[in-house]
């Protein structure tokens, strides 16, 4: 019978061995339907002696940071969220890192290929998935929701030896060290602005006005999310921020009147907004590109697709695992291609691309 590990001795000497081992494979289980911040439900371990369930409800896990500082490599497939938690709940980011997801990426497989996908491809192992809907802050956990958190660990050993093998025969293991060290940054986990309000596209056809304005909304909302830890949406719907970027409150009153809010929550946040709106900068600071490119800038664009297309299919590599179409949009209208000047892909690209993004960016300064 599987058990979760909720004994405080057992725990600390359970670090140690996380310390000195040869490897640890980690994957974590959490919730977050009702709150801001993700709640950590279960950590799941593989390590050479076995694997182990770990029940952050029951004890402070702290330590685990720093155990999992020790030399040994950490497995984890597409870990950022994992990195996340263990960051929020430790304070400190697992390392030496390898992430099974990215270095299948880097062979030519889907770039979003999941674990239990790739799992199967490697090993000729089907996982089940007829628990990745329980609710893991559940106790207790049944025998079979148990066995399914540990097969989430159970094959990262045996995965990375065949990635780590297949990267040395095709020359790519530098690679997946420069983008695990990007995931690896602390800066990539800490609350941006600008990539706030990136996300969020309906900004890019608004007028410099309603996007100032949509922006202060999105920053009070995220900071209200944060204060309350409650969902976004709970606090108020996108909906209801692209009306009032759009159409500010004339009084704070008026924000009962609007379509999509409900009573309660118009009580509660209607000064607040009306203040966020009064107080919105003439122009937004993390503004958007415009939804449509130049001429000049489409004629840029079309360049890079073609040259990132051709070389990710020589590579034979997924082409937004070199830049997104996104990304390249971006680059076009003037904003920095340092993911495109560094490493791995500023070598794939070659003099062609050097020449092709010097041209950008004299294009882009102001003459």
């Amino acid at each position: 019978m599987s058990a979760i590990l909720k004994d405080p001795e057992a725990f600390e000497a359970l670090c140690e061995r996380v310390f000195t081992a040869e490897f640890v494979g980690l994957d974590t289980e959490f919730v977050r339907e009702r709150t801001y911040y993700a709640e950590l439900a279960l950590i799941q371990l593989a390590l050479p002696e076995g694997l182990v369930l770990l029940d952050p409800l029951a004890i402070d896990i702290t330590p685990l940071g720093d155990a999992l500082q020790g030399p040994g490599v950490k497995i984890v497939h597409a870990g950022r969220q994992d990195l996340e938690l263990i960051l929020q709940e430790t304070g400190r980011l697992p390392a030496p890192l390898f992430d099974t997801q990215l270095a299948a990426a880097l062979l030519g497989f889907d770039e979003q290929i999941g674990y239990g996908g790739l799992v199967e491809k490697l090993l000729d192992v089907r996982l089940p998935k007829d628990a990745t809907r329980t609710n893991w802050a559940n106790r207790p956990l049944t025998e079979h929701q148990l066995r399914y958190a540990l097969d989430d660990v159970r094959y990262l050993r045996p995965v990375h030896e065949q990635m780590t093998a297949s990267l040395a025969t095709h020359s790519r293991h530098t690679w997946l060290e420069e983008d695990v060290a990007a995931l690896s940054d602390p800066s990539l986990y800490r609350f941006d602005p600008a990539q706030l309000t990136r996300r969020y596209r309906q900004g890019s056809t608004m007028p410099p006005a309603a996007q100032a304005r949509f922006s202060a909304l999105l920053l009070w909302r995220e900071e209200a999310a944060r204060t309350a830890n409650l969902p976004r949406g709970w606090i108020l719907p996108d909906t209801v921020l692209v009306d009032l970027a759009h159409r500010p409150l004339a009084h704070p009153d008026d924000l009962a009147r609007r379509r999509g809010i409900d009573e309660r929550a118009a009580r509660k946040w209607s000064a607040a907004v009306y203040t966020a709106l009064q107080t919105a900068p003439a122009a937004s600071a993390f503004g958007w590109p415009p939804a449509t490119l130049s001429a000049d800038q489409t004629q840029t664009y079309d360049a890079l697709v073609a040259l990132i297309d051709a070389r990710a299919k020589a590579l034979g590599i997924g082409a937004s695992l070199l830049a997104t179409r996104r990304t390249l949009k971006e680059i076009a209208q003037g904003a920095p291609a340092e993911s495109l000047q560094r490493g791995w892909r500023a070598e794939v690209l070659g003099s062609e691309g050097r020449a092709l993004l010097e041209r950008t960016r004299c294009h882009a300064e102001p003459a």
